[in-house]
């Protein structure tokens, strides 16, 4: 049986919450050291700042949305239903990943916003 690259089911879906996670780091580090070199926050803020809210925002939104599709494939995989192995395989392994991408998402992400930018 043939699947489209979309399709839950598609050995694709695999490393696709890791690549949301290796986006989500290349955006928050690059825009982290462009912002401190164009416009950086007052130092006396500290933590409260504009950088570290936008940071902490986008942070939540990736982790929610890597923990919906973690769920989503789980559910999927545990539904009764008339999938074979490898759809279930594949709905499992791509599921432990997008919930091991959402936890590496929260820790790094924590290193962003509790800690003062631009030092």
């Amino acid at each position: 049986m043939k699947y489209n690259r979309t399709s839950v089911f598609h050995p694709i879906q695999i490393p696709f919450g890791l690549t949301i996670w290796s986006l989500w780091f290349a955006a928050m580090y690059g825009s982290h050291a462009v912002v401190c070199g164009i416009a950086p926050p007052d130092p006396s803020q500290g933590v409260f700042n504009w950088l570290n809210a936008s940071f902490g925002l986008f942070t939540v939104l990736v982790i929610v949305l890597l923990l919906w599709l973690g769920r989503r494939t789980w559910k999927l995989a545990h539904e009764p239903n008339d999938l074979n192995d490898r759809q279930v395989f594949v709905l499992k392994v791509s599921s432990g990943i997008h919930f091991i991408a959402a936890l590496s998402t929260v820790f790094v992400g924590m290193q962003l916003v509790f800690l003062p930018p631009c030092i």
